[in-house]
């Protein structure tokens, strides 16, 4: 009767243990691939802006990174599988107000950009379960280069036909007053797992 019962609790055991599926984690190779993805961004979004800046001046820059910089980031992320989008404090677009884990990185951000304590290959990586939904959300810095004080300078950088246009599109902007090597913002990636 004994090897019997502890048979059956074996069994039992050993059913439990294969039908669990084992917990998501955050591998080297999984980071890697998020680092790709936001460095492959960027370079695309800053290409595409440049672009337009040679080819039809600041002001058409402007609109592209209202309409198109929004249509590229939403195509990229769908082609990735991921959800991707840049945020700030000081946001221009509504659609780029961070939500609760966003602001929380930021704030961590902003105090290391305080102290000096961050740069470029600076990123941020968790694990976290919504709804039963494992997922993994990486945040990267984003910083003012010389091209983005053209929109986002002081108010003697930013020309008085920028200004127009963007007081049109974005009577609420809080996207200005930045200098070279400023804290932006961040790029901010989700992947369910």
């Amino acid at each position: 009767m004994k090897k019997l019962l502890f048979s059956v609790l074996f069994l039992f055991i050993l059913f439990i243990s294969c039908t669990q599926t084992p917990k998501p984690e955050i591998t080297e190779q999984l980071k890697s691939a998020l680092r790709s993805d936001a460095k492959t961004f960027m370079e695309s979004l800053k290409s595409v802006l440049i672009k337009e800046i040679q080819t039809h001046g600041i002001v058409s820059a402007v609109s592209v990174c209202s309409d198109t910089a929004q249509l590229l980031t939403n195509n990229y992320g769908i082609s990735k599988g991921i959800y991707i989008k840049r945020v700030s404090f000081k946001n221009r677009n509504p659609m780029n107000v961070p939500d609760e884990f966003e602001s929380k990185v930021l704030k961590m951000f902003e105090e290391m950009y305080s102290k000096n304590q961050i740069n470029p290959e600076t990123e941020y990586v968790e694990l976290i379960e919504e709804d039963g939904i494992s997922k993994v959300r990486y945040m990267k810095p984003i910083f003012v280069q010389p091209e983005c004080l053209n929109c986002h300078g002081t108010e003697e950088q930013i020309s008085p036909q920028v200004k127009d246009v963007i007081n049109k599109i974005y009577p609420d902007d809080k996207a200005k007053d930045y200098q070279m090597g400023d804290l932006r913002g961040a790029l901010s990636i989700q992947k369910t797992l």
